[in-house]
C-alpha cells in the first residue's frame, strides 16, 4: 500500500497528470464538472447489484437498471470496464466482494439534508471499494426522480464527489431541488465521464507503476 500511494503521489507531480477535468475542453472543476470522489470501484469490477425486496415496484426496478446499464455502457467508453449487473432481491444485507444492494428509508425525515446515500466499504486507506449501499428516499417515486438518484449515487462509486456549485444541468452529481424530483439529469454528462476517465486512467497507471517496482525488488 506504501508503494501505491507514493506512485500516486509521484504521478500527480508529472506535468499533464491531474483530476481537474479540464481535458474537453470547457470541462472546469466545481462549474460544470464534479470533483474527483475518495472512492470508486476497481478498474474492469463487475458490480453484483441486489435490491431489497418488496422496496421497489417493478416499474421501478427497470428504471433502476436503465440507470445501472446506462452507466455500464459510459465506464466502457470512459475506460473504467466496470459494468453493474442485476442479481435479484434480497430479503437481507448482502456481505460479498464487488457487491451493491439498494434499498429505501426515510433519508430525508432523518437527515434533513440528504435525499439518498451511498455508503462505501473499503479496505484501511485503500479507496477502492470492496462494497457498497444505496439508500432511496421511500418518497422518490417519479421514474425520472429514481433514475436520476440512482445515477448520481451509482457516479459516487466511480470516483465523481458532489457538485452543489455546478451550473444545472451540467453534472449528474448536482444537487437534487426535491425528494421526488431530478436534477435535470438522468445520466451522466461528457464532463463527468471526462472525471471518471481520469479517475481510471490514473489508477491504471498506478496499478501498473506498482507492478514494475514489485518486479524490479
Amino acid at each position: 500500500m506504501k508503494t501505491t500511494l507514493l506512485s500516486l503521489i509521484l504521478l500527480l507531480l508529472i506535468p499533464g497528470v491531474s483530476l481537474r477535468a479540464q481535458t474537453i475542453e470547457g470541462c472546469a472543476k466545481n462549474r460544470n464538472a464534479p470533483p474527483a470522489g475518495a472512492f470508486y470501484w476497481p478498474p474492469d469490477t463487475e458490480v453484483k447489484v441486489y435490491f431489497f425486496r418488496n422496496m421497489f415496484t417493478p416499474a421501478q426496478k427497470e428504471t433502476l437498471q436503465d440507470a445501472m446499464e446506462l452507466w455500464t455502457k459510459a465506464a466502457k467508453n470512459s475506460g473504467a470496464g466496470v459494468s453493474f449487473v442485476y442479481a435479484g432481491e434480497t430479503d437481507e444485507p448482502v456481505a460479498c466482494r464487488s457487491c451493491l444492494m439498494v434499498t429505501r428509508r426515510e433519508v430525508f425525515k432523518n437527515d434533513h439534508k440528504h435525499y439518498a446515500f451511498f455508503y462505501p466499504l473499503q479496505s484501511s486507506h485503500d479507496p477502492r471499494l470492496v462494497s457498497a449501499w444505496i439508500d432511496l428516499d421511500v418518497a422518490t417515486i417519479s421514474p425520472q426522480a429514481i433514475q436520476g438518484f440512482m445515477a448520481h449515487e451509482l457516479g459516487h462509486g466511480m470516483g465523481l464527489g458532489d457538485c452543489t456549485s455546478c451550473k444545472k444541468k451540467q453534472t449528474i452529481m448536482n444537487g437534487f431541488p426535491g425528494v421526488n424530483k431530478d436534477n435535470g439529469l438522468i445520466e451522466p454528462s461528457a464532463c463527468d465521464l471526462e472525471v471518471v476517465r481520469q479517475v481510471y486512467e490514473l489508477q491504471r497507471r498506478v496499478a501498473g507503476n506498482t507492478h514494475v517496482e514489485t518486479r524490479v525488488d
